[in-house]
């Protein structure tokens, strides 16, 4: 899997890549770029010309890092013409950094255990960031893992979020500091939220996978008035995620379906306050069907006061709970997009604030990426004997879509003992649990 090379000449104009490189080979094409005096002048321009500099940039020679292709074309049917395979790199930018040599020694400093790639942008001022990805990436879950990472390992981050996007195109920089790790990666604890129809509800926002609801008649019943639970007495009462039966004493990994679980924003901004509490309303009735009424309202209300900016009025608040719940009532459905979750930590041991959870999940998910990606290739082999057909490379591809290195680096080597594998993991990074920390 190889990163699609375009040349200078105006990126409209480019449509098929004249080769294809590595990453490694990337690397030196930025680190030795014989263009400097072009760069110089370009991030010149950047402060005092933008449009000539939105000009002459275009002009730069580019990749797709994302996708190996035949063509810059991916929309509609042209995917499956010009698609070959998805490179396992993910993408990133930072835009409008004051001191971009010493954001990018925080960036490299701070991210180093899973970014492998570190220069500055073309503009001089902004930072380009490249990781390579364990998860096996599809058309469908490409940006839902791209959010993920944003979200989570980016969240204190000024990320351009336009920067994403399967085809989306990087223009090649000249950084003769560019830092490269080959060595690290990331797996990343987050697959694509099962979507089921699309439906507008009266309200206007547009939500999916209605199913039917558990909860009881008499906590949708609103009121002209609620009691304002304190934050200690909400958190002891609310469930905000799908429960889940943890038998190791610090954390399992056994793939649950239908998670659900509630993403509460840092800053909620105008334009997105009633479709986030829409979300979150209808999460929390899905998690907690026979909570009182009360109890969610003081949460939606708490989460109004805390995190969004500006707050939401009172009297609209108030206004908008009761519209969303009425509609809850009344159709006796809500809707939660279900997401499918690996690791889970057991909530009952007091020494989870004293580890590292973040490098553990990490390893955990690798971990359980590979025992999936082997346990198919063993049931296509399976599959094939039963079928009487000759197992080959080549035919546990077709089945699994796997790609021949892969299904090598799987076929020879006996079945993750998963119960080992996790044990030994814990036992790497986890220093000895003081007695009674956990139960």
């Amino acid at each position: 899997m190889k990163i699609s090379y375009y040349n200078e000449g105006g990126i409209n104009l480019q449509k098929q890549p004249i080769k294809y490189i590595t990453l490694a080979e990337f690397v030196l094409l930025v680190k030795n770029n014989p263009n400097i005096g072009f760069y110089e002048n370009l991030r010149n321009l950047s402060i005092t010309d933008k449009e000539q500099y939105d000009k002459l940039k275009k002009t730069l020679p580019f990749i797709t890092p994302h996708v190996e292709t035949n063509g810059r074309r991916l929309s509609g049917d042209y995917f499956d013409i010009n698609f070959r395979s998805f490179t396992q790199l993910m993408y990133f930018d930072i835009d409008n950094v004051e001191n971009v040599q010493s954001e990018k020694e925080r960036i490299i400093n701070q991210y180093g255990d899973f970014v492998s790639f570190v220069c500055t942008s073309p503009s001089g001022r902004g930072i380009t960031i490249i990781i390579q990805i364990e998860n096996e990436l599809t058309k469908d879950n490409f940006e839902m893992i791209w959010s993920s990472i944003r979200i989570n390992e980016f969240k204190y981050e000024n990320i351009d979020t336009k920067a994403t996007g399967i085809g989306r195109t990087m223009f090649i920089s000249y950084d003769r500091d560019v830092y490269y790790n080959p060595d690290v990666t990331l797996a990343v604890d987050f697959t694509m939220d099962e979507k089921v129809g699309n439906h507008t509800n009266s309200l206007g926002v547009k939500i999916t996978n209605y199913i039917n609801s558990h909860i009881s008649n008499t906590n949708t019943i609103t009121r002209k008035k609620y009691r304002i639970y304190s934050i200690n007495e909400i958190l002891n009462t609310i469930v905000t995620s799908t429960p889940v039966d943890v038998d190791n004493e610090i954390v399992d990994v056994k793939e649950v379906v239908d998670y659900v679980s509630m993403y509460i924003p840092r800053n909620i901004v105008d334009g997105k306050k009633r479709s986030t509490y829409l979300i979150m309303i209808h999460q929390l009735f899905h998690l907690n069907p026979d909570l009182q009424i009360d109890i969610i309202y003081s949460y939606i209300w708490f989460i109004n006061n805390v995190f969004a900016n500006p707050r939401m009025e009172k009297s609209q608040l108030h206004r908008h709970f009761n519209d969303v719940v009425d509609e809850i009532h009344k159709t006796k459905m809500v809707s939660v997009n279900y997401r499918t979750r690996s690791i889970h930590w057991n909530k009952n041991c007091q020494f989870l604030d004293f580890i590292d959870k973040k490098t553990i999940a990490k390893r955990l998910v690798g971990l359980h990426t590979r025992y999936k990606n082997q346990n198919s290739v063993f049931e296509a082999i399976e599959r094939l004997g039963v079928e009487g057909k000759k197992v080959t490379n080549m035919a546990i591809k077709e089945i699994t879509g796997k790609d021949i290195k892969t299904i090598r680096n799987y076929r020879d080597k006996p079945l993750i003992d998963m119960e080992v594998e996790i044990k030994a993991i814990l036992d790497d990074l986890i220093p000895q649990i003081p007695q009674n920390m956990c139960a």
